[in-house]
């Protein structure tokens, strides 16, 4: 054998290692840890936000979906360096803590445990050496400190949601997903399951309520060791529903939760009274300060407090309610934005005239009045804190 080609053999092996470690994903640090510094401060000298949040610090958490909120903290990931990088951020704009997971673990949760804790549970995509599929784990951390709570324990497949809800891919390409599977808050124990069931569907897991499904009921369970806290039979005021689904929809405000039936377009579900609070509602939220509930449906927008009717407005079509609170509500109407006070439904003067900018509408306030925009691919926080030189 000549050396000429076991020379290049070598380079050639060589070349394909180092070739491999250049295009490795870098290992993620997936216990939660303190971040390397604060967050970058928003210039928002060209943008123009609500007069309610001018002069507050905006800052960018790199967040590249719309974060998650419970207790004061949001939490979001961002795709950075070929990995998946989850950021808690308080409402003063403080990172609580960041913890990694690999590119393609981008299921998040949160949710509440049976003492009210907030939690926060991230997914993580295993692949062992000679197996054809990847497993999957949950974890559960406390929202607020990042400290463990449960897990990590092994879910069926990929995060579904809403809420704690796991599903496996389906061999049915008809459905969207396979087999799903929710999981008990305070435990992270399978609460229910659609595998070894007559016809039972898990629909959704909605900060400690569990939704399930048969021919014949709507039954709600305590995600909490699973006793059952109401049923409303599907064929309640003469009308069968079938195929309930969750709805695609922004997810509604807590308390309440957005279904789809075949002949009820907008099921919302009041979820401590087990009621029925529409049949058309394409969304809803809550104003966390005056307890305000208003409803878009198929008739126009709707506001009621306390059980009572306040007021209704027509809308068009293209109408989506973007947020609620302060005691206004913000719509957007394809390009336009329209504000209104929820207590009388009046039209109000939420942006300052006399600024220009580009407009930022809130997509979700917090009941002490932090808020996140959406601006462009960003998803900015307007935290408690006033920018420097800020008066008031």
């Amino acid at each position: 054998m000549s050396r000429g080609p076991h020379i290049l053999a070598i380079l050639t092996a060589v070349l394909v290692a180092l070739t491999g470690c250049a295009g490795a994903a870098p290992e993620p640090v997936r216990d939660p840890h303190p971040a390397d510094g604060p967050l970058p401060v928003v210039d928002t000298s060209a943008l123009r936000p609500p007069t309610p949040f001018t002069g507050l610090r905006m800052v960018d958490p790199g967040w590249s979906v719309a974060p998650q909120y419970a207790d004061g903290v949001f939490l979001a990931p961002a795709a950075r360096e070929d990995l998946q990088r989850f950021t808690a951020v308080d409402v003063q704009g403080e990172v609580r803590w960041v913890a990694e997971r690999p590119a393609d673990s981008t299921g998040f949760a949160v949710t509440a445990d049976a003492d009210g804790r907030a939690l926060a549970v991230l997914t993580d995509v295993h692949r062992p050496a000679g197996v054809a599929s990847d497993k999957v784990t949950a974890t559960a951390y406390e929202l607020a400190t990042g400290d463990p709570v449960w897990g990590p324990v092994e879910v069926p497949g990929p995060h579904a949601g809403p809420g704690l809800v796991f599903a496996r891919s389906s061999d049915d390409s008809a459905r969207t997903s396979g087999t799903r599977t929710v999981l008990d808050p305070t435990t992270g124990r399978v609460l229910a399951s659609e595998s070894g069931t007559s016809g039972q569907r898990v629909l959704g897991e909605y900060h400690g309520t569990v939704l399930v499904t048969d021919d014949r009921t709507l039954t709600a369970l305590n995600a909490t060791g699973g006793q059952e806290l109401w049923q409303i039979p599907l064929a309640e005021h003469g009308r069968v529903r079938t195929a309930i689904h969750p709805s695609g929809a922004a997810a509604a405000a807590e308390g309440l939760a957005l279904l789809e039936a075949e002949h009820s377009p907008g099921l919302l579900i009041d979820l401590r009274k087990g009621s029925i609070l529409n049949e058309t509602a394409r969304d809803a939220a809550v104003d966390p300060g005056t307890g305000t509930v208003v409803v878009l449906d198929e008739a126009g927008l709707h506001a009621t407090r306390d059980g009572q009717h306040l007021w209704s407005l027509p809308v068009t079509d293209d109408t989506r309610l973007a947020a609620l609170g302060g005691a206004l509500v913000y719509l957007r109407e394809g390009g336009a934005v329209r504000v209104h006070n929820v207590i009388t439904g009046e039209v109000a003067d939420a942006y300052t005239p006399a600024m220009a900018g580009t407009i930022l509408v809130p997509a979700r306030i917090t009941a002490d009045g932090a808020a996140v925009f959406t601006e462009g691919p960003r998803h900015l926080l307007a935290t408690l804190v006033p920018e420097p030189g800020a008066s008031g």
